[in-house]
């Protein structure tokens, strides 16, 4: 039989996810509920083991507008040697991420190959609409690192900078 002591190794957040039914006045740490979604989803994203649920997570993702959810992932710590996989989920979810542009400008000019190529195909997806503010400063920041390389990522640079200025004159 299980004392009072032994009962409450059951609620250590560390060691155990418990939920209390019927407790009207539990709270919950939305932090913990957080960092568990953002691992979750990293898992079943990017472990091989999950290979056969990807698609379907996919889905459920563009139909709970997970776009929030999948940005904190690629910011995570956790993600940082899947952050291209979590990358590519973007597009593969068909998302539309207009709203992060500048987000995925930076990371189009990440030191990682993998990520560099994702988030500039998220970007080649992206439908709008756009702040024109917005689409001058990527151009800006993409020709910026244009000077500074002399590598493949050159050619990828010249066609982001011609979809992000088929952007700004649609705009």
């Amino acid at each position: 039989m299980e004392t009072n002591e032994d009962l409450k190794k059951y609620f250590n957040s560390k060691e155990y996810h418990t939920a209390i039914v019927g407790a009207d006045n539990y709270e919950n740490d939305d932090a913990d509920l957080d960092k568990d979604k953002i691992a979750t989803l990293i898992s079943l994203l990017a472990d091989p083991k999950n290979k056969e649920v990807k698609e379907e997570t996919l889905l459920t993702l563009k139909k709970e507008k997970g776009s929030d959810l999948l940005i904190a992932a690629i910011k995570s710590k956790k993600a940082k040697e899947n952050k291209h996989i979590l990358i590519a989920a973007c597009w593969e979810s068909e998302i539309n991420f207009s709203n992060y542009l500048l987000f995925f400008t930076d990371l189009a000019v990440d030191t990682d190959y993998l990520v560099s190529l994702e988030a500039i195909t998220v970007i080649e997806n992206m439908e709008g609409p756009f702040k024109k503010d917005e689409l001058t400063t990527a151009i800006q920041k993409i020709k910026e690192e244009q000077k500074k390389i002399n590598s493949e990522r050159l050619v990828l640079y010249n066609d982001l900078v011609d979809t992000l200025s088929n952007f700004l004159s649609k705009e």
